[in-house]
């Protein structure tokens, strides 16, 4: 389950395509300082069946993503009582459910943060299977509370962003039951957010898989594109 870093130049290269005139210095995040949240429940209504048990790649759709994950990160899955085996080699993983089950992503985000020590996460929606290796080679600049991709056409994708955990912790305070509430009803309590500007180039590998024909769509882009492969 090894990730393997782009050295300077490609991670340079990177960034300069999707932070747009964005003065914040970001540099390639550390393991130690952050954990991820991997959000593997909901209703799914559009696809029909459970997300998480896809079939992609080698296995299902949460296995491809936990395969993405350096062995030296903690993670938290919010979902269903799910069987997780992964490799010996892979992260150490906890499973949670969100209060109420089935009560929306903000939810499930308050179920895993509830789960973490570190002072930053990286909250993933299972259906993104290309977003988390690009998003965990950045990390978030000292005076801001959130780094959240945002695409061409204005759309947030709240769902695939860097959080600081305190920020989050203080804003799901203000907001009050976090049932059935909205990432954005959510972020508009934190003060300072950044946003990585998506090109058209980048819109692939922060694609949502929403209905029978995206994931069609997602497993013809993991044959093409060897790179996004764990």
């Amino acid at each position: 389950m090894a990730l393997v870093c782009p050295n300077n130049l490609h991670f340079a290269t990177f960034i300069s395509k999707v932070v747009d005139s964005n003065p914040t210095s970001l540099v390639a995040v550390n393991s130690g300082e952050l954990s991820v949240i991997l959000l593997a429940g909901g209703s799914s209504r559009r696809m029909g069946s459970d997300k998480a048990n896809l079939e992609f790649g080698d296995g299902t759709l949460l296995i491809f993503q936990l395969k993405q994950i350096p062995s030296t990160y903690s993670v938290v899955v919010v979902g269903e009582t799910i069987d997780i085996r992964p490799e010996k080699t892979g992260p150490t993983i906890t499973c949670t459910r969100e209060n109420p089950p089935g009560a929306g992503p903000v939810a499930a985000l308050a179920a895993g943060l509830e789960l973490v020590n570190t002072p930053a996460i990286a909250l993933i929606a299972v259906d993104a299977p290309f977003a988390l290796p690009r998003l965990l080679q950045c990390t978030l600049d000292p005076n801001s509370h959130a780094l959240i991709p945002r695409e061409h056409g204005g759309k947030i994708q709240y769902l695939a962003g860097l959080y600081r955990s305190e920020s989050l912790r203080l804003a799901l305070k203000q907001l009050g039951s976090p049932a059935n509430k909205s990432m954005r009803e959510l972020t508009a309590h934190l003060s300072s957010i950044d946003y990585l500007e998506l090109g058209t180039e980048d819109a692939s590998d922060f694609m949502d898989i929403d209905t029978p024909q995206d994931l069609v769509t997602a497993r013809e882009f993991l044959r093409t594109h060897p790179r996004v492969m764990p």
